[in-house]
């Protein structure tokens, strides 16, 4: 027999409220699955499909010419992030700073053209302005390669204006001077320093020839274009 001073068996009715500590059921599981995996889908970088997706419209938005690189330069640009375009841009630094270093130390050193010592100072000088607008223009780009400050491209048009007519008078100072300018005798009215000749001679040249090579990367990508179109 039972005692009084026995605990008193818990109904069936007062056991369900123990289902209020209960783990989560699957559904619940579930949702917080689906919650995490749409915010991993959101953080994710931008698949091959979608890249080639805003490629595509570009070209039929702008053809074959210098917009539509632009625009994969802007597109491919948010898609690699800051970081990468901030990396991309101290790269970048290198070539007009050793510019406007040798022009400024070796200014008075190039007695055939004293204007060729001056096309390093000023290239240097634009160069290294450019690449950071090209760095601050491309983390202001939005995830479709539209810029959110119009004024940076402004002021980095107007730039490019200007570095390409000094471009082209840094051309007449330096392929004049070609055939006449010798490196040894200083006192000479042809003399100029080695170093400062060679690197105006060699940055010149070498816009050419990534020039040539940027066409024929162009017409490689039109043709692919073309060919998956």
């Amino acid at each position: 027999m039972s005692t009084a001073s026995e605990e008193k068996l818990p109904s069936y009715n007062e056991t369900q409220l123990v289902g209020e500590n209960d783990p989560p059921h699957y559904n619940a599981t579930t949702s917080a699955q689906s919650e995490v995996a749409s915010i991993m889908e959101a953080n994710a970088p931008p698949t091959y499909d979608s890249l080639y997706g805003r490629i595509k419209e570009a070209k039929q938005e702008h053809g074959t010419g210098l917009k539509f690189f632009q625009k994969v330069f802007t597109i491919l640009s948010a898609a690699i992030g800051g970081i990468a375009c901030l990396a991309l841009a101290a790269l970048l630094l290198a070539v007009p700073v050793v510019q406007l270093y040798y022009g400024l130390e070796l200014k008075d050193d190039c007695t055939i053209d004293d204007m060729i010592p001056m096309y390093l100072i000023v290239a240097g000088a634009s160069g290294c302005v450019s690449v950071v607008l090209q760095a601050l223009t491309c983390m202001c780009n939005d995830e479709n390669g539209e810029s959110k400050c119009p004024f940076l491209k402004h002021v980095q048009n107007l730039l490019n204006t200007f570095n390409f007519a000094w471009f082209i008078a840094g051309n007449v100072w330096v392929y004049r001077a070609h055939g006449t300018v010798q490196f040894t005798d200083a006192e000479g009215e042809d003399f100029c320093n080695k170093t400062v000749y060679l690197l105006a001679f060699w940055c010149i040249t070498a816009a050419y020839i990534f020039l040539g090579a940027f066409c024929v990367i162009g017409c490689l990508l039109c043709i692919c274009m073309t060919a998956l179109s």
